[in-house]
């Protein structure tokens, strides 16, 4: 089981990464955002192949969180703060499962408004803007994130399994993410990256 659960987390980890170098392949995600306010910078971006490969390695990352997550959770579930990681893996798996949709949103949709837009058809913005229903969904997604890593910090501290900082670590990560800038985005999926990293290496140096 120790080995497994290392694995695992370990994958939470490359997912951080996968996620942190991907951010480089393009120079500002924020623009996706902004569909009716530069509908010609969002199309440019949206239908570059850069792009693709930014909004395709969503999946995989994600896919690596749920591994993470479901290891983190079968650590800490006999630990006196099992209730928190409960919560913390439930919503933290909601927030995921929500992720692929956000990336097949930005892998299939925005790329079709942008090729709508450079050909002309500029009733198509309207459908990549994110106000209403889309909004609401990414909200959705990045208020599950925050709530659920709130709670497994909440866990990893009260458990005291693992170093009580990495919970809070992973947090921070996340948190910064919405903040603009190709740099930041790099930097807070390391930070998240590295404490999960961190939650393996110490797992593998002193659990049984």
């Amino acid at each position: 089981m120790k080995k497994r659960i290392v694995a695992s987390l370990c994958c939470l980890g490359i997912g951080g990464l996968i996620f942190a170098f991907g951010d480089l392949l393009i120079d500002q995600e924020n623009v996706i955002f902004k569909a009716d306010l530069e509908p010609e910078k969002f199309a440019s971006l949206t239908t570059s192949t850069e792009y693709l490969w930014w909004a395709g390695r969503g999946f995989l990352g994600v896919a690596l969180e749920m591994i993470g997550t479901v290891g983190l959770y079968l650590y800490l579930q006999k630990s006196k703060a099992e209730k928190w990681a409960f919560a913390g893996f439930l919503f933290t798996l909601t927030h995921q499962l929500l992720g692929i949709g956000v990336f097949a949103i930005c892998y299939f949709l925005f790329p079709a408004v942008g090729h709508l837009y450079q050909e002309g058809v500029r009733e198509a913005i309207p459908f990549a803007v994110m106000n209403g229903a889309l909004g609401f969904f990414f909200a959705i997604s990045l208020a599950c994130t925050m709530i659920g890593l709130f709670c497994m910090a909440v866990a990893v501290q009260k458990s005291k399994l693992l170093p009580a900082y990495t919970g809070w670590m992973a947090l921070l990560g996340f948190a910064l993410i919405p903040v603009p800038g190709v740099i930041i985005q790099f930097l807070a999926n390391s930070i998240w990256s590295a404490a999960y990293f961190q939650m393996a290496y110490y797992i593998s140096k002193t659990a049984k």
